[in-house]
């Protein structure tokens, strides 16, 4: 090999070593900071601190689902109130409408009564009729021989 080549090994090589140490003094210090975290806090707080900050999110999620709940009762209220006012106002317009109808039914039931009352009332006309003379036509069929 080369000299050129075996330097450049070389600084590789410790260009590693360093990347290497580097890592090791990152891992110790990242370790000595989660010791001093868990000596500090204990884990018995943790945990309470954990079920607080549940009991928390769950009592906001309630909130908000008991507004979405009242919101969405109000709309249907709305609604059924809309939709009954809609019903009674059609009702009163088919009420309405039968009304006429049986008006006109009677009115037209009392012409028609007059009118079968005044035909029976008075006699009936009989139109003179001619007698026609009717001849009597006869056929006539061939005998076969």
């Amino acid at each position: 090999m080369s000299e050129n080549e075996t330097s450049g090994t070389n600084a590789v090589l410790g260009a590693i070593e360093n990347v290497k140490k580097n890592v090791q003094a990152n891992v110790k210090n990242v370790k000595s900071t989660v010791e001093t975290l868990v000596h500090d806090v204990n884990v018995s707080q943790l945990k309470s601190q954990v079920k607080n900050l549940v009991k928390e999110a769950q009592k906001d999620f309630a909130k908000l689902v008991d507004r979405d709940i009242a919101s969405a009762k109000k709309k249907f209220a709305a609604e059924k109130s809309g939709l009954e006012k809609e019903i009674k106002k059609q009702t009163l317009m088919a009420k309405k409408f039968i009304a006429v109808q049986k008006k006109e039914i009677t009115a037209l039931q009392t012409k028609l009564e007059k009118l079968v009352a005044s035909k029976k009332k008075s006699p009936a006309k009989k139109k003179a009729t001619k007698k026609v003379a009717v001849k009597k036509v006869t056929k006539k069929v061939a005998k076969k021989k």
